[in-house]
Order: structure tokens, then C-alpha cells, then sequence
């Protein structure tokens, strides 16, 4: 069991797929997690039930759609002693480039970039003044390769990573390491609604591993890297696609 026990931890879309078990495992592992979703009745209806993990999940609404919902959950979030950040929200649009609706392109850089750039900006000093942090950005591997109809998604996605390299330049010395994990096909409610349930099974032939991901590969690798084990590692973008972008 990865240690985490007297360690704050906040995961941004925490409410179901990747997300809630991230949330979930954290808790686990002893960690008091703080996890976000959209919908405020939901959230209510999580802590009414006591939370996940015995309490140890709390759940907090956040609006990452716009920059004032951002700036406002972010002040919060400045004030917790978090030891642990995971960039976990995010959303996608397809349209192929020369039909890309401008409202997409906001709304997409604003949950995937604006997001996680804003609220990493905002513990930052917290995590620098305590001489400890760990922060996991989620992207994909469409931040590595990309396809048709992606331009809007891929662009977040690639910008997310080149921000995890400058934040683990800036807060190595003070302790905080940052890194992104690359999620391949996960079988979430996400992935269905973007690909359909008959594309998902045909997924299976392109990956090597012979399925697509399930939460838990994910999260495994996002408890590592936010776990005091990892003592090194940072810059990095870890690609956890059952080896379809090596094909």
C-alpha cells in the first residue's frame, strides 16, 4: 500500500471515471481527499451520504467553464494545506479543422488549460512554503499523437504538458514535483459518449494489451506519482495506453 496517511489531497473532476477513482484510491491509502464535480445537487448528495472512504472524501462544487468559476474555486483551494494536486477535469469537443466553433475552443481551453494552469498557480505557494507537493496533471494521448477531428483536444492536451515541464522547473528546488500522466482508451462514460460503445470494442485490436484501460490502471500510476515514493521523478509524462502509441 502507497502511504499517504497525514496528507491532504485535491482531485479536480472527482466525481466519476478517472476521477472518482483517483479519489477513491487516495482515500484508500489514508489520504483526506477533496474531490470536484459540476453539479451542485450531486455534490450535496455525496457529502449527505457521508462521502467515500469513511469521510474521507469531501466533495466541493467547482465550475471549470469559466475563468471567474476557476479564479473563485482556486482562492478557495489557496487557503487548504494541500499536499497533493491532480489536474484531473477536462472535456472534449471534435470538429475538424476549418469548422471549429469558437464557443468549442473556449470552452475547452478554459476546463483543460485555463483550469489546471490557474489552480496549480494558486496552492503553488502553499506546497513552496511547506516544502512539499505533489501535482499530476491528467492528459492523454492525444498530447502525444493525435487524429482527425482532435485539433481542438490535442492543442489543451500538448499545452498541459508543456505546462507540467515549466511548473516541475520552477517548484523542484522547493520540494514539489510535477508531472502528467497520459491516459490511453479508458472505459469511462466520457469515452462512450465521444466514440460510441461499438468503436470502443473495435479499440481492442489496435491496442497490444488486447483492452482498453480500466480507471484503476490510471489511477495506480497517478497514486505513485503524488505518493512520497516518488522521490525523483518530475518534468514527465507518463503514457498509460497499453502500448497503442508504441504500434
Amino acid at each position: 500500500m502507497i502511504p499517504f496517511n497525514g496528507r491532504t489531497a485535491l482531485v479536480t473532476g472527482g466525481t466519476r471515471g478517472i476521477g472518482a477513482r483517483i479519489a477513491a484510491d487516495l482515500a484508500v491509502a489514508g489520504a483526506s481527499v477533496i474531490a470536484t464535480g459540476t453539479g451542485a445537487d450531486a455534490v450535496a448528495e455525496l457529502n449527505r451520504g457521508g462521502g467515500a472512504k469513511g469521510g474521507r472524501v469531501r466533495y466541493e462544487v467547482a465550475d471549470f467553464s469559466t475563468r471567474e468559476g476557476i479564479a473563485d474555486f482556486s482562492k478557495r483551494a489557496a487557503m487548504w494545506p494541500l499536499d497533493v494536486l491532480v489536474n484531473n477535469a477536462g472535456i472534449n469537443r471534435l470538429h475538424p479543422v476549418g469548422e471549429l466553433p469558437e464557443e468549442d475552443w473556449e470552452l475547452v481551453r478554459t476546463v483543460n488549460l485555463d483550469g489546471p494552469v490557474l489552480l496549480t498557480n494558486a496552492v503553488a505557494p502553499g506546497m513552496k512554503a511547506r516544502g512539499y507537493g505533489r501535482i499530476v496533471n491528467i492528459g492523454s494521448i492525444f498530447g502525444v499523437v493525435s487524429r482527425a477531428q482532435r485539433a481542438i483536444y490535442s492543442t489543451t492536451k500538448f499545452g498541459l504538458f508543456g505546462f507540467t515541464r515549466a511548473t516541475a522547473l520552477d517548484l523542484a528546488s522547493y520540494g514539489v514535483l510535477a508531472n502528467s500522466v497520459s491516459p490511453g482508451f479508458v472505459r469511462t462514460d466520457l469515452t462512450e459518449r465521444v466514440l460510441g460503445r461499438e468503436a470502443m470494442e473495435a479499440l481492442t485490436d489496435d491496442i497490444p494489451v488486447g483492452r482498453l484501460a480500466e480507471p484503476a490502471d490510471i489511477a495506480s500510476v497517478v497514486l505513485f506519482l503524488s505518493s512520497s515514493l516518488n522521490t525523483y521523478l518530475t518534468g514527465q509524462n507518463v503514457v498509460v495506453d497499453g502500448g497503442f502509441t508504441s504500434v
